[in-house]
């Protein structure tokens, strides 16, 4: 078997990467061997490939968090999977390749009814989404949702776990096409803030203050959003889009009397010896109940991930990136 891998020699610029061949993974006793049909692109690869991120690999590595595919080997102790299983799972690292071995905790049954691009597509980000919503924000019918950065993959999932709860939900972003995606996602209330200046965008609006706010930008933008959450209001820290981390005065919170919740799911969470993928089997029901509808993303060949890539650095993507290799389009 032929392993090509999209690798980094050298953290800084997307421009490192390269597809090269590479061995195929080795399995222990404790993993499966994946062939890769598609694999998920979220923006954490674009800040882990910078050198940015909280969570930085050893040096050459493959990028790639979430992907779909089948097993082709399994370990001494794997017992709840099998060889030809399609499946959906997690990675620390390792993703974009033609195979990849998993840790059997971190997979999951592709649902039937689901394609294997919009199973990789919603690992992440779907189920960062109902664990920050579901399970720490504890949400209930009727509480209004703000959502900050809402055309990305991640808020555009967001929107739909909020709606599958009959949440009222604001949907922010920077253009039109970006709203009208929010939208078609289910969104109630579309706020454009092509100024980066939220607090002036939500005066503009004329909105009710919130319950929850849901923020994957960061920066000033978290500053601002206190602005607009309710007495003893959850705010959710998702991510730094931005590439900013908010300096916020505590005394703030104190006068709002709210939450600052932060969010660490998915493969950064796999020292929480409880981690597991409870979420994404509860994802895959709301699907198939017709609850959510995790729209196809736009699709991109292995051999074509620079332009993927440079599309979700320089911010014109809406809604989810997948790549998908070979095997996948040969067998397929």
């Amino acid at each position: 078997m032929k392993n090509f891998a999209i690798q980094l020699e050298k953290f800084g610029s997307i421009e490192n990467l390269s597809l090269q061949e590479v061995p195929v993974p080795i399995t222990e006793d404790d993993e499966v061997l994946v062939k890769v049909y598609c694999t998920g692109i979220s923006f954490a690869d674009i800040l882990i490939v910078e050198g940015k991120y909280q969570d930085t690999p050893k040096l050459p590595f493959v990028p790639g968090l979430e992907v779909s595919g089948i097993i082709q080997e399994v370990g001494n102790n794997v017992k709840n999977f099998k060889v030809g299983d399609e499946v959906v799972g997690l990675s620390s690292w390792g993703g974009f390749s033609e195979f990849v071995k998993l840790n059997s905790r971190f997979i999951v049954k592709k649902p039937r009814n689901m394609s294997f691009e919009i199973a990789a597509s919603m690992t992440i980000n779907y189920g960062t989404s109902y664990y920050a919503l579901v399970e720490r924000a504890k949400i209930r019918p009727g509480q209004r949702v703000l959502i900050l950065g809402a055309s990305g993959g991640i808020g555009l999932s967001a929107i739909e776990i909020a709606k599958a709860f009959d949440c009222k939900v604001t949907a922010v972003a920077s253009s039109s096409d970006k709203l009208l995606m929010c939208e078609q996602y289910g969104a109630d209330t579309l706020i454009l803030n092509d100024t980066n200046n939220l607090k002036e965008s939500i005066k503009k609006n004329n909105v009710e203050k919130f319950d929850l706010i849901y923020d994957t930008i960061g920066g000033q933008t978290t500053v601002d959003s206190l602005s607009c959450i309710k007495w003893e209001g959850k705010i959710l820290i998702i991510g730094f889009a931005s590439g900013d981390i908010a300096d916020i005065s505590v005394n703030k919170i104190l006068l709002k009397g709210c939450d600052l919740v932060g969010i660490f799911w998915g493969p950064f969470a796999y020292g929480n010896k409880n981690f597991n993928l409870t979420c994404i089997e509860k994802i895959g029901n709301l699907y198939e109940k017709g609850l959510i509808k995790i729209a196809a993303p736009e699709l991109y060949s292995i051999n074509d991930f620079m332009k993927a890539l440079a599309k979700i650095k320089n911010r014109e993507s809406i809604g989810k990136l997948c790549l998908y290799t070979e095997s996948y389009k040969a067998e397929r």
